[in-house]
């Protein structure tokens, strides 16, 4: 059995900093906890950016993409130009416009299930990112299946389900504890068993691997979403964000995105070959996507970018 190695975190100190530091395929990325949130993959995109031109890159990345996308490329940029940015001044006109609103959508919103999990109000009130789809498009994918790959605790499944109670959504998540926590709330509210947890991580090939973080050790089973046979109805929307895989499961759902060109919500910030790379792979299938770019999130200004393809 071939098994490699994922990734493993723990907190450090530093010059009395706190630094949080995980390491992943290999790389190490360092979060400071203060003050200033450094770049994390920082070794990665240095390389990428040595090794490219990036004034053609950004230019290719922009094409097609409407005002607010372009923002978030420009702000990206310039925030890797320093790889550490103060907290005050870090996002981007559209973010500020949007936490205004969620700040309205928290007014009436209530965690679904508080005691097992929290979601983020942002994330919630934005559709991770969807809300800015065309009305018919957003509206489509209600009724088809939802493929949530690295579903975490279920947070995003229940957003899916909130805003397309019609879907079926399958929440591909590799690690034990979290399918775990995903079962805990099905058996409070089963969520008109449109929910199906599968505790399985998605890959370009089938396989096993092993996930660390810290003490904990899981043996994962990795299956192309090509080849899992389950889904039966037309698939509407898939969402990855899977901490750098998610190029190798776009390989693997060819067939699937070919066949139903789905709504894709990638998140495009943990390579640099995500960021720059993954939209001229998707023009390159000629099924006539646009696209844009959104936050999922705001946790972090250079992280939760969404590469959406519809």
């Amino acid at each position: 059995m071939n098994c490699s190695k994922i990734c493993s975190a723990k907190f450090f100190l530093k010059e009395n900093k706190l630094y949080l530091r995980v390491y992943f395929l290999g790389m190490s990325h360092r979060f400071y906890l203060g003050d200033f949130v450094e770049f994390y993959w920082v070794e990665k995109f240095e390389e990428y950016f040595k090794n490219n031109n990036m004034k053609q890159k950004v230019k290719n990345l922009k094409t097609g993409m409407d005002k607010i996308s372009c923002e978030y490329i420009e702000h990206f940029m310039k925030l890797t130009e320093y790889w550490k940015c103060y907290r005050k001044n870090i996002w981007t006109k559209y973010d500020i416009e949007t936490e205004k609103k969620t700040s309205e959508f928290l007014k009436t919103f209530k965690q679904p299930f508080p005691e097992i999990l929290h979601i983020n109000p942002y994330m919630m009130a934005n559709a991770y990112g969807l809300i800015d789809l065309p009305k018919e498009v957003f509206e489509g994918i209600n009724g088809k299946t939802v493929v949530d790959g690295g579903g975490l605790n279920g947070d995003t499944a229940l957003l899916f389900h909130k805003y397309f109670p019609e879907s079926a959504v399958y929440v591909f998540e590799p690690l034990s504890a979290n399918v775990e926590k995903i079962n805990s709330f099905l058996k409070i509210d089963n969520c008109n068993n449109k929910i199906i947890p599968v505790q399985r991580g998605l890959g370009e090939k089938s396989g096993v691997v092993e996930i660390c973080f810290g003490e904990n050790k899981n043996m994962a089973e990795i299956v192309p979403l090509d080849s899992f046979k389950e889904i039966s109805s037309p698939v509407g929307l898939i969402k990855l964000d899977t901490e750098g895989f998610e190029t190798a499961i776009f390989k693997g759902a060819l067939e699937v995105i070919k066949r139903d060109k789905p709504v894709l919500a990638i998140a495009m910030y943990h390579t640099p070959e995500d960021f720059f790379d993954l939209k001229s792979k998707i023009e390159d299938l000629n099924l006539g996507y646009k696209f844009m770019i959104r936050r999922s999130e705001n946790i972090l200004p250079q992280a939760d970018l969404v590469l959406i393809a519809y």
